[in-house]
């Protein structure tokens, strides 16, 4: 019976696929390209911060700029992964008509661009055949790799479907992708499976954002948890996983509440567990950003947070207490034991042994920022927009 649903699967995204393609040879027919640059992203439902300091400035120079921000099912999210799903039904059959009829709109914007932009796979940009000369630019949601993504995960027990990114033709079509660091290059190129040499080790605006100042966001951050000024604050911003574990609950019993502030940052899709004792972010006011500022930890586990703090100057600690099997569900690219060595551990006791002796390894704290982020002294939007220009 599964063999039958997945041929039926197979069948269905094949008829799919090219339906879209002839409707898409009609519009490019019917269509003239212009200096236009089209972001799209299937991350988010509003226009994420990376695009709109690109659209501000591109805006701003004159260009003509499109964007179109729809989220994709979650559901068929899951289907293009091998995870499994509590799918929602008549909600989620829903969403995914809506954003059917939304191809239609990226379809024509993406035949009169000169310029796409993605943040992650798109069918429009990846799927179909694009007219001569469009570029199109892949401006990853991260700036770093810690976990395996993308290409890397086939064969993993969470990975990537095989059958359907090769139907789906899974991020197909880029002329360069974005890393945060030269040492994320090889990673990058393995996940979006293409020549390293179109790996731009650029950065996002997220980096020249996170080295701005901005008072304005942490006096409001301290005036309404006064508490922060008065002890060392831990930020805890674990990566989602599938089953929900974060092990949240380990932290706030083992780490004094005298002596440290916990502030806990789960992934959007994780339900944060109120406790008195620590500070759980409110995400219609704050950020994860906004609370790295106000940081002297950060600790996570495999999730690019990570690197965000280093911008920062802000101490990271990987709590990695599903190294091993985290590595064979998803796989790990870097060796979290090797490159921040006295910063990692599998169990909370002795991470707060760690704290309470104050025996964090700063020397490996700053080899390892050196080594995956460099841009440090900005300027990733400026050169991003020039990369743009350069092709329009």
């Amino acid at each position: 019976m599964r063999k039958i649903k997945n041929i039926i699967l197979i069948i269905l995204l094949w008829l799919f696929k090219w339906h879209l393609r002839i409707i898409y040879f009609f519009i490019k027919l019917f269509t003239i390209r212009k200096k236009r640059v089209f972001f799209l992203s299937r991350q988010f439902d509003s226009v994420p911060y990376n695009y709109q300091r690109l659209m501000d400035e591109l805006t701003k120079d004159g260009y003509d700029v499109k964007v179109i921000c729809k989220k994709v099912s979650s559901g068929v999210n899951s289907a293009v992964r091998n995870e499994k799903k509590n799918r929602k039904g008549n909600k989620e059959l829903s969403s995914t008509i809506k954003y059917y009829f939304n191809l239609y709109k990226q379809m024509v914007y993406a035949a009169t661009s000169k310029v796409i932009i993605v943040d992650g796979y798109n069918i429009v940009s990846s799927l179909l055949k694009h007219k001569k000369g469009t570029t199109i630019i892949q401006l990853w949601h991260s700036l770093a790799a810690i976990k395996k993504f993308g290409y890397q995960t086939i064969g993993y027990p969470d990975g990537l479907n095989p059958k359907i990114a090769k139907m789906l033709c899974m991020h197909y079509n880029y002329d360069y992708v974005i890393s945060g660091s030269k040492a994320m290059n090889k990673y990058f190129a393995e996940a979006f499976n293409v020549d390293i040499n179109k790996v731009l080790e650029i950065g996002t605006p997220t980096i020249d954002f996170l080295l701005e100042k901005n008072d304005k966001i942490v006096n409001q951050i301290y005036k309404e948890y006064p508490r922060l000024k008065k002890k060392i604050n831990l930020l805890y911003a674990p990566t989602f996983r599938s089953d929900g574990r974060n092990n949240a609950d380990e932290l706030i019993k083992n780490i004094d509440s005298d002596k440290y502030n916990l502030i806990i940052s789960l992934h959007p899709k994780d339900i944060a567990k109120k406790d008195d004792k620590v500070i759980c972010i409110d995400r219609d006011k704050y950020t994860t950003f906004d609370f790295i500022r106000v940081s002297d930890y950060v600790i996570t586990d495999y999730s690019a947070v990570a690197v965000d703090s280093c911008i920062l100057n802000k101490k990271v600690i990987f709590y990695v207490y599903d190294y091993d099997q985290y590595n064979k569900e998803n796989g790990i690219n870097i060796d979290l034991f090797k490159e921040l060595p006295g910063c990692t551990f599998r169990n909370v006791k002795d991470m707060v042994n760690m704290l309470d002796n104050n025996k964090y390894n700063e020397q490996a704290f700053q080899k390892f920022r050196k080594k995956y982020v460099t841009n440090l002294n900005g300027g990733s939007t400026n050169k991003l927009i020039k990369l743009i220009e350069e092709n329009l």
